[in-house]
């Protein structure tokens, strides 16, 4: 049933409308209302108005308002008009209405006028909806397109990483293995001819290749278990400093390089609560990186700042330095600098530190110039200071 509002000054005419088309619409017919109570009338829902010049006059803007406030829905007026106004008005005034009809009203025109009005109403009601639904099923093929281009340019790169891993992997395994079987086949045939000193040489080669190949393995299955959080929240009170000098004197010890690291400790605190498991990946990768990249006369600097709630970490090299164009990539999975082919390496540290800061809601700052060397800043959180207790 639609609803029907008429604004009729005339009461003989309102009265002939209400007894025409009360049959099947519901009438609003109001009477003896305020401006005010009108206006408010009028902006109730309603699906077709009717009204004379007197009320168009009066409430123009109003009902104008209304009109527009329904679009791209048609909201019908309907203007009841004499003779002699219909001789005199002015057009441009009618910008609202849709249709007109003359007194003396007839029965018959008047309902078929008040039909068709209505079922333009309904129509464009149907074809908003229509057109909604249809918005909504372009969002959403658009949605899916977007999706479906996210999923192949997560393949494309998904393959991209398999096709590095596996050239990294054959790179870096195929060397090692290769020293480690020529030299226990050497070991194997000619051992009894060959001098205690170098025998021990051989099986130098054998261990550390192995102890490369072991800690190409443990890269890779520390990036998988960042990916995946693996990492528990194992926050205990260390001394850092300490902590520090133990890495320090670790690397040095363990690297092929001999370096010196100048270590230097700034802060007014030092026992402080961390994830101490975290951190060794972040600074064993950057201070293995700042030994491997750098000339023996040349000494790496390490400061770390404990200070508002923060440690700095600062690694400072004087080695070959990055390329511009290399440095935004170089947090990523197996990705190296153009400058650093010719020296071994399998493009997983910086993108472990990077994973590893990330798990810490920390940052990572790298600066580097070709032939310059290059200076990593770490800014982890920390909670405030707390005695340990030994």
């Amino acid at each position: 049933m639609s609803r029907i509002l008429l604004l009729l000054d005339n009461r003989q005419n309102r009265r002939l409308l209400v007894n025409t088309l009360a049959q099947i619409n519901e009438i609003v017919a109001p009477e003896g209302l305020s401006s005010k109570e009108l206006e408010n009338l009028i902006q109730q829902p309603f699906d077709l108005c009717i009204l004379c010049m007197v009320m168009l006059k009066r409430y123009r803007q109003t009902l104008h308002a209304r009109k527009e406030a329904e679009y791209p829905v048609v909201l019908p007026y309907l203007l009841v008009i004499t003779q002699k106004q219909l001789r005199i008005i002015n057009y441009n005034s009618l910008h609202s209405i849709d249709e007109l009809i003359t007194i003396p009203i007839v029965k018959r025109e008047l309902l078929l006028r008040v039909e068709v009005l209505l079922r333009s109403r309904l129509l464009s009601q149907q074809m908003h909806t229509a057109n909604k639904k249809l918005s909504m099923e372009i969002e959403q093929i658009r949605c899916l397109e977007t999706d479906i281009r996210s999923s192949l340019e997560r393949e494309r790169t998904l393959n991209e990483l398999k096709s590095r891993f596996v050239s990294m992997v054959s790179h870096e395994f195929r060397s090692p293995l290769q020293v480690i079987l020529s030299s226990s086949q050497i070991i194997e045939q000619h051992g009894d001819r060959l001098s205690l000193e170098k025998k021990q040489q051989f099986f130098q080669h054998i261990k550390a290749n192995v102890k490369k190949m072991n800690q190409l393995l443990n890269d890779v299955l520390t990036i998988g278990e960042v990916d995946l959080k693996m990492f528990k929240a194992d926050i205990k009170p260390i001394n850092l400093s300490d902590f520090v000098h133990d890495l320090i004197e670790e690397i040095c010890l363990t690297s092929e390089q001999h370096r010196k690291i100048a270590f230097k400790f700034y802060g007014g605190y030092n026992d402080v609560y961390v994830n101490e498991n975290l951190i060794r990946h972040i600074l064993i990768n950057l201070l293995s990186n700042a030994v491997k990249y750098s000339s023996p006369e040349n000494d790496i600097n390490f400061t770390l700042r404990c200070q508002d709630g923060e440690a700095i970490f600062t690694i400072q090299d004087k080695g070959i330095g990055i390329p511009c164009e290399d440095k935004e990539k170089l947090f990523g999975l197996f990705q190296r600098a153009s400058n650093a082919k010719d020296i071994p390496g399998t493009g997983l540290g910086l993108a472990i530190v990077k994973k590893c800061v990330d798990l810490y809601a920390g940052s990572v700052e790298l600066e580097s110039e070709v032939g310059a060397g290059t200076t990593v800043t770490v800014k982890l959180p920390i909670p405030q200071p707390a005695p340990v207790y030994r």
